[in-house]
This record gives structure tokens, C-alpha cells and sequence, in this order.
């Protein structure tokens, strides 16, 4: 097991393992934070893995509305609050690793069912087969198309432009404030110079009249997946300009226009998006503590602040196609 503190070491000296697991378009995004989200963040590597983790102060019972039981805990994940897993290579070997560490260890957003582990938040992927927005909208039943006309009436109300980084400013950043205000437990907070200075897309929303700035999403493409990072918006203007829906909508439209495979809307707001087409993929947990005791009650107390998924099925698309898998 070799450990390094910094990502710029370890890809100088196993960009063959970073090329097999298609890790280049990850390594700037880790780079950053470790400038603007320092959180004692660490790379385990053996001959075939690498876990990707970091220190935090977390609420165990985070997914479950329940009393806050906080404890220090080494996360195995991405320091950043995307659906993207921490780790590569063969997750029964990923399992042995940690079990090896000290302390309470934690591993967020696997694509793997552990053993003795439990369900993280479910992210909402769009398998993209649309070769026009229009393709998309004529494909809707009836009911879901009705609520997303409805939703682009309120187009003639707004102005939706892509903006430079470096035009991110004092209003958007209070947007994306009152994001995390609204939100249970947020893992972290990010400072503006991440927006400004990760290589990523940004569209700002106006309001058409008064040139005011009510919202804006952040996407990044990584290996053919458009990803929805981060946004803002107040919540009063869901109702004045239909804004969180409108939002999705122009991930799918620009998803669409970059002809990318999937879209992936991330962890929160479930209805809505697998109202618009997005199918739930399950997430998964591992909780581990190296002390025996400890450890057993952990494993009893599990399913307390395991996720439970989203129970209805919506069947938005004429050829019947259910949005949960």
C-alpha cells in the first residue's frame, strides 16, 4: 500500500493505471480541491486499487430524518458533493482494504452491493437517445409532456445564456448559498473559486425584463456523461418562473445537442427528475470500524441511516419504458 497526499504525485507515477480506469478527466477536478476544499485528503494505492478519501465531521443518521449523531469519519469519496464514486478496482478487494484502516471509515456513492453495507441517496440518469429536443418532447406521454409545456411557458420570462467562469459573481454565488441552506447535512460548503476555476459549464438564468440573475447550473462531461454538478436558485421563484424545472430542461437540452449518452441529474429531488425520463440507479454504503464493539453495533444500526428509494414507478415515455430499474 503506497500513500500519497497530493493527486499530483500519484499520477506521476501510475498514469497507466489512470489511463485504464479513464481517470484523466477526473485528475483536474482533484486537484482543485485539494486547493479549495483542503480536507486531509488521501490516495491509497496497491498494485490494482486506489481509494480516494478525506476527513469530515458527519452526521450518521444524514438520510434519515432522525437525531443528528455526528462523528469524525474518514469518507472514501470524492471531497465534492457529485454521484461519483472514490474508488477503483475490484470492490471485494476495495472491502478488504478498508477494513484494514483505522477508526470509523465510511464509503460513499459505490456501484457495488457490499457485504453488511447498505444504499446511499439513488442518483437520476437520463439515457440520452435523442437526436433533437423535439425527439425528446414527442416521445412523453400525454401527462408528462402536459407539465413540461408548462414548464417552457415560462421561457418568454427568462434569458438562459452560457456565461465564462470568470463571470460567476456575488449573485450567483447566493444563489448556490441558498441551495445549501435548504439542504439536510450538506457534506461541504464550496468557496467561488471553485466555479470560477473548474473547467466546467455554466448558463446563467435571467429574468428577460429586469436582467436580474434567478439561477444557473453547473455541467461538466466526463468519458460521454454530462454531469449536473451544482446549481442555484431562491425558492421563490419556483412558482414565478417554473425555475427548477426549467433547469432541468436545458441540462436535458444541452445534453441532447452534445449528443452524450447519459445525463447524470445527481442525488436530490427525486420525483422531479424521474418525472422528466431519468431512471434510479441505486448508490451504495459501506460502514466500517476497526474496533470489534463498535464495529457490531454499526452493523446492527445500519439499515437506520441506509437510504430508502424512491417507491413509485413513473411511466413517462409512450413505448412504456419504466424510469426505475
Amino acid at each position: 500500500m503506497i500513500k500519497y497526499k497530493a493527486i499530483n504525485d500519484f499520477e506521476s507515477n501510475h498514469y497507466h493505471f489512470i489511463y485504464e480506469n479513464r481517470m484523466e478527466d477526473l485528475l483536474p477536478l482533484l486537484k482543485l480541491l485539494e486547493k479549495v476544499n483542503p480536507c486531509n485528503q488521501e490516495y491509497e494505492f496497491t498494485d490494482s486499487c486506489l481509494l480516494i478519501s478525506y476527513s469530515h465531521k458527519l452526521n450518521l443518521f444524514n438520510f434519515r430524518n432522525l437525531f443528528p449523531l455526528k462523528a469524525n469519519v474518514q469518507i472514501i469519496g470524492l471531497p465534492v458533493s457529485v454521484c461519483m464514486k472514490g474508488y477503483f478496482g475490484n470492490h471485494v478487494e476495495i472491502e478488504s482494504i478498508i477494513k484494514k484502516k483505522k477508526g470509523l471509515k465510511i464509503l460513499l456513492n459505490g456501484d457495488n452491493i457490499f457485504n453488511s453495507g447498505g444504499k446511499t441517496l439513488s442518483s437520476f440518469v437520463f439515457d440520452n437517445k435523442f437526436s433533437t429536443f423535439d425527439d425528446y418532447l414527442n416521445s412523453l406521454r400525454s401527462p408528462y409532456r402536459r407539465r413540461i409545456n408548462k414548464a417552457l411557458n415560462f421561457r418568454n420570462k427568462l434569458n438562459i445564456r452560457k456565461i465564462d467562469n470568470n463571470e460567476f459573481n456575488e449573485n450567483h454565488y447566493k444563489l448556490y448559498l441558498s441551495i445549501m441552506k435548504r439542504t439536510e447535512n450538506p457534506l461541504e460548503t464550496l468557496l467561488p473559486d471553485f466555479f470560477r476555476e473548474y473547467d466546467a459549464e455554466i448558463y446563467e438564468f435571467s429574468d428577460v425584463y429586469t436582467n436580474d440573475i434567478i439561477g444557473f447550473i453547473q455541467l461538466k462531461t466526463i468519458n460521454d456523461t454530462l454531469y449536473f454538478l451544482f446549481g442555484g436558485f431562491n425558492k421563490e421563484d419556483i412558482k414565478l418562473y417554473d425555475i427548477y424545472y426549467n433547469m432541468l430542461l436545458k441540462i436535458i437540452e444541452v445534453g441532447i445537442e452534445n449528443q452524450v449518452s447519459t445525463i447524470e441529474f445527481g442525488q436530490t429531488a427525486e420525483e422531479s427528475k424521474l418525472k422528466i425520463g431519468c431512471r434510479e440507479q441505486y448508490k451504495y454504503l459501506y460502514v466500517h470500524h476497526s474496533n470489534l464493539l463498535l464495529n457490531s453495533i454499526i452493523q446492527r444500526l445500519l439499515p437506520l441511516f441506509s437510504y430508502k428509494p424512491y417507491s413509485i414507478k413513473h411511466h413517462v415515455f409512450k413505448d412504456n419504458l419504466y424510469t426505475k430499474r
